[in-house]
């Protein structure tokens, strides 16, 4: 992974006051509704064809920090896929934003943000990512409200991930608990400007969190963790009710549907780069209870549709339009992941739309920690 940093520094002053968490054990939970002190978007895309709006919102009363990465996935040729002559890029980059108390803000990923207190207030109808970004007073409702801090443009063959860690003025993380995130991925590649939505995951932090640059998620207390969890433990398994792939539509006639799923590893090294890699296991079951399996390895940052993971995803394989699909991390790799599924219905005369959703997650077979490490010149050590 290559690195770029040192785009924005942490501004204001700020007190380790008043974060609202209580002393208990470690939870195996994690949330998309209710706000936490790490939020992951594991799907954020921009490319000439799709871009994404990214919010964020302070559930406090109090100003909140967060320090965030961006990681690339995308292939270093873009026109090919990834695969052992076509390694990602994993380039990370780093930034810094600030919210007032119960402050939103928002932004679109291919732009960014500049940081301006001069801009003017919303005037156009909508938010429209062609014209987002700018600091010559053409900015438009993309850009509108409180700036939370420089955010750098990603593009144009951005695809990958983007993480937000809850931060005191000075860099430690801290168990604030008060961050929410939704993405919404837009489709530049049709008039209508298409959009699917899902919430950001969120790991609730405790104040078991001794405010180094070791995060650790989950597990017990070892040497890498002398203070035990200091957030929520990652899943290691998600649940994927879906149709299967080119099955037809119940509603409308004619159209058939795509299923992608996103996935990405809890355990992330910021500071050695060194790419996490997690073999994937598939459990399928059909309407009629029939029973296939799959597995497939990701390194770092993925997305495919179910087809190309494997053919028996395909309504003529699997035998049946609706599937339950368990994934799981192998137990040689037993990491926790992030997932996020998007549904594609397709139309030869009214054209294509699509759906993200948050599937269902499960802690039963839980059987590992999650360390997310950040680089020492980006945390003040205490």
């Amino acid at each position: 992974m290559r690195r770029q940093r040192g785009l924005v520094g942490l501004m204001g002053l700020a007190a380790l006051v008043g974060w609202g968490v209580n002393a208990r054990l470690a939870e195996a939970r994690v949330t998309t509704e209710q706000s936490a002190s790490i939020l992951v978007f594991p799907k954020v895309i921009a490319t000439a064809t799709r871009d994404t709006v990214i919010q964020i919102t302070n559930t406090s009363n109090n100003m909140r920090h967060a320090h965030c990465f961006y990681v690339d996935g995308s292939p270093v040729n873009p026109e090919l896929p990834v695969g052992p002559l076509n390694p990602p890029r994993w380039v990370e980059t780093d930034f810094d934003i600030w919210l007032t108390r119960q402050q939103p803000t928002h932004w679109v990923v291919s732009t960014g943000r500049w940081d301006d207190p001069t801009d003017d207030s919303c005037r156009a109808v909508a938010c429209n990512p062609v014209t987002s970004g700018g600091n010559n007073g053409t900015a438009d409702c993309c850009d509108a409200g409180f700036d939370p801090g420089r955010i750098p443009p990603m593009g144009p063959n951005f695809t990958g991930e983007l993480k937000c860690i809850e931060v005191d003025a000075s860099g430690f993380p801290v168990p604030g608990n008060s961050l929410k995130g939704e993405a919404t991925l837009v489709d530049r590649g049709q008039a209508t400007f298409d959009v699917s939505k899902y919430n950001a995951i969120g790991l609730k932090g405790f104040d078991t969190n001794n405010m180094d640059g070791v995060l650790c998620l989950g597990g017990g207390v070892n040497a890498s963790c002398p203070s035990g969890p200091e957030y929520e433990a990652c899943p290691q398994t998600w649940m994927l009710d879906t149709p299967s792939v080119n099955a037809p539509h119940p509603v409308i006639e004619d159209a058939t549907t795509g299923v992608e799923l996103t996935v990405v590893p809890c355990s992330q090294n910021f500071e050695t780069q060194e790419p996490t890699s997690v073999t994937l296991q598939f459990a399928i079951t059909n309407e009629f209870e029939q029973t296939f399996s799959a597995s497939t390895t990701i390194s770092c940052w993925a997305t495919q549709a179910l087809d190309d993971i494997n053919p028996i995803f395909d309504v003529t394989a699997v035998g049946g339009n609706v599937l339950l699909t368990r994934v799981r991390a192998a137990a040689a790799t037993p990491r926790g992941i992030m997932a996020v599924v998007e549904e594609t219905v397709s139309h030869r005369a009214l054209g294509q739309a699509r759906v993200a959703h948050n599937p269902h997650n499960s802690f039963a077979d839980q059987s590992g920690q999650d360390l997310i490490i950040i680089p020492a010149d980006q945390i003040q050590a205490p």
